[in-house]
């Protein structure tokens, strides 16, 4: 049941303020992770300019295995479709015999063969890379991952700021909750892609072309449910 909410009212304000909230908040909390991974992408372009600006630690590989996993996608329609992705993920064991599996490039699997050595690339304690027999796997540093938790909720605080400013009918729960889900999902990829390029520089040639389609599509598909779900309005 759809029910309008005229004017700006009180419940409408409510919405507008936290929405407003979140969006500070997320913000807020996500400076400290921006710089550490501000710092970190000085670090890579250290390595770039051929230094060894990472600390360096020798491992021996001594395990590997492919693995998939697959997702559900529920479609505007109400029809699911599934995606099936292939993992290829390598195991190392460190000087002290602690073990470590990581998902590395199809590459780097085919050449890290167990009981070679490898080096792993340490950041404040971090590993954030590996290298095998000229292969190197890249991984992103904690804070950025934090960071982009911190930016997918600060978009979700705009969402509700702008249900608030622009809408603020009501249409059951249901529809509060799949369009939360719809608009939150439209950044994943978008946030992913800035900080990656937050940390390690942005792609070019090829590989950026292909970023952009993803992105592309990842924000197109969910923007053309989420107004597809206004119909009815």
């Amino acid at each position: 049941m759809l029910v309008s909410s005229p004017g700006r009212s009180p419940a409408r304000w409510i919405v507008v303020l936290l929405g407003l909230g979140v969006v500070v908040a997320a913000l807020a909390a996500a400076g400290g992770p921006y710089r550490q991974t501000r710092a970190f992408r000085e670090v890579v372009a250290c390595e770039e300019r051929g230094g060894a600006c990472f600390a360096r630690e020798p491992v021996s590989i001594v395990g590997r295995r492919t693995y998939t996993t697959t997702t559900t996608h529920t479609n505007g329609d109400g029809t699911t479709s599934t995606d099936t992705t292939t993992h290829f993920e390598v195991t190392w064991q460190r000087a002290g015999g602690s073990r470590q599996s990581r998902d590395v490039s199809p590459g780097l699997y085919e050449k890290a063969k167990e009981g070679q050595p490898a080096t792993l690339r340490l950041w404040r304690g971090e590993v954030v890379g590996v290298d095998a027999s000229g292969e190197t796997a890249r991984f992103a540093p904690e804070a950025s991952g934090t960071l982009g938790n911190w930016l997918i909720l600060a978009f979700l605080g705009l969402g509700i700021l702008l249900w608030g400013l622009l809408f603020g009918w009501w249409d059951g729960f249901f529809m509060l909750f799949w369009r939360a889900f719809v608009w939150t999902f439209m950044s994943i990829v978008p946030v992913q892609m800035a900080t990656g390029v937050l940390a390690y520089g942005m792609d070019t040639g090829a590989a950026l072309v292909v970023d952009i389609v993803v992105c592309a599509l990842f924000v197109g598909i969910p923007a053309w449910m989420l107004l597809g779900s206004f119909d009815r309005w």
